[in-house]
């Protein structure tokens, strides 16, 4: 056999291989997300954006009901990719749960709910330049990043959020463009 051949061989191989794995996962994300599974997550979801917002002297993402948001979100306002990238994204997160603590992730320690999230969102980080580009086109955002996005979102527009984290003026007056904050004072909600 001459080289020639032997080396158009193995590219038409591995270019073959290279393209069922990506139409493999392409698939995986694209199909449709049995979000029926969803609702059995709904504890998973509240104890993880409750270690992104934790409550302090101001309520949490858990009190100011952001899993419901989070829900209602994946659910009615996300593509497919999303939907199907959330869902593997909490699957992996009760296994890993699971794997490293042998307990659930609900039922972690504080510590240990921290570790796991920052591991996920380690993980989670996007690759740099058209790589980046084109992993984000084709499968949509991380899962620790939609959760994320979710999490600020929710609590952020919820009444405790709003009125009790940040401060709210119910009718604003002027608008001002840059306002200096004061020690102690809190984000407006509405300016």
């Amino acid at each position: 056999m001459n080289r020639r051949k032997a080396i158009a061989r193995i590219l038409l191989f591995g270019g073959a291989g290279a393209a069922i794995a990506g139409g493999a996962s392409y698939y995986h994300f694209n199909k449709k997300p049995d979000l029926l599974d969803l609702d059995q997550y709904v504890p998973l979801i509240a104890e993880l954006a409750e270690v992104i917002i934790p409550e302090t002297d101001t309520p949490g993402a858990k009190s100011a009901g952001v899993h419901d948001f989070i829900v209602t979100m994946i659910r009615d306002c996300s593509s497919r990719k999303v939907q199907n990238r959330f869902l593997y994204g909490l699957e992996d997160v009760a296994s890993y749960a699971r794997t490293q603590y042998n307990k659930s992730f609900v039922h972690c320690s504080k510590e240990d709910k921290a570790a796991i999230v920052a591991h996920f969102e380690k993980k989670s980080r996007p690759w740099e330049g058209l790589m980046g580009k084109i992993s984000s086109r084709l499968f949509g955002d991380s899962f620790f990043m939609t959760l994320k996005k979710y999490t600020v979102m929710g609590y952020c527009t919820s009444m405790q959020g709003a009125t009790r984290a940040m401060a709210y003026e119910y009718i604003p007056g002027r608008y001002q463009g840059c306002i200096p904050l004061q020690p102690g004072q809190r984000c407006w909600a509405t300016e």
